[in-house]
């Protein structure tokens, strides 16, 4: 698969009318990186997978732990485990490498085998951020924008506790 690009993403923002905002910063590879600019919502961004490989991208506030039991329990996959996807899969599926996992690339899962899950904390924040297919800058826009994007893309969220 293509890598997934920062033009790209910017063109699907411009392409649903999103307003939002852009910062450039040093590459930031983890949550707890040096480099990530103070100031900025912080959320995350995980890969999941059950064990029929179905695959799952989870959008959290950065506070909150992933509670796999309870996100088991509300996707009703009774006994099944989450797992986090391989470096791989994050390629072959998003089109990206741990580092840079974003809703944005969420585009290159054209055969729509990713299911979206959004914390429903996200919806309180005034802004949500997400890395336009590199590490190297933060898009920030409203949740209802992203839900946007979400929707120019063919994804349905669904919202967890």
């Amino acid at each position: 698969m293509k890598m997934a690009t920062e033009k790209e993403a910017l063109d699907l923002l411009d392409a649903v009318g999103v307003t939002y905002r852009r910062v450039d910063h040093p590459a930031i590879w983890t949550m707890d990186d040096p480099n990530a600019p103070k100031g900025l919502p912080e959320v995350k961004n995980l890969l999941l997978k059950d064990k029929k490989s179905d695959q799952y991208y989870l959008y959290l506030v950065d506070d909150h732990r992933v509670d796999f039991k309870s996100l088991t329990d509300q996707l009703g996959l009774a006994h099944s485990r989450l797992k986090f996807a391989s470096e791989e899969e994050l390629e072959s599926l998003l089109g990206v490498v741990s580092g840079m996992v974003t809703p944005l690339a969420l585009m290159h899962d054209t055969n729509n085998q990713v299911k979206v899950l959004l914390n429903q904390s996200l919806q309180k924040m005034p802004e949500i951020s997400a890395h336009p297919n590199v590490n190297t800058a933060t898009i920030l826009m409203s949740y209802g924008d992203l839900v946007k994007v979400l929707a120019k893309m063919g994804k349905v969220p669904i919202v967890i506790r």
